[in-house]
């Protein structure tokens, strides 16, 4: 199984799937939004992945531009004819997209095994 880490992000592959979890529980200053979006994109890049899945597990806080990071993403995949789910996030978080409609945008999922049956 392939697998790779940047300083903000672990990615491993299940089944075609590129699983990204996040390495810091709170996604919010500025500066580190910025690295964790080109980490993001470099690593979609490097790997050239279709199948992408985000996996909050762990993670209590997350900025709007973290957010608007996750819809750049789906959108530019989307491009490609590729997908962007997201797990394992906290109910705060869940009723903030809920609150942005983002959650019409993105696919949710309670879990990485849910999420994953339906690639």
């Amino acid at each position: 199984m392939s697998q790779d880490n940047t300083e903000h992000l672990h990615l491993n592959f299940v089944n075609g799937v590129a699983i990204i979890s996040f390495k810091t529980p709170y996604l919010q200053a500025e500066d580190a939004i910025e690295k964790v979006g080109n980490e993001l994109f470099d690593l979609v890049k490097k790997w050239d992945c279709t199948k992408v899945l985000l996996t909050f597990e762990g993670v209590r806080f997350v900025s709007s531009s973290m957010l608007a990071q996750v819809v750049k993403l789906h959108k530019s995949l989307a491009r490609t004819k590729g997908r962007v789910r997201l797990c394992g996030l906290t109910p705060a978080l869940r009723e903030v997209l809920k609150a942005s409609q983002l959650d019409r945008l993105l696919e949710v999922f309670d879990d990485e095994a849910t999420a994953l049956a339906k690639y």
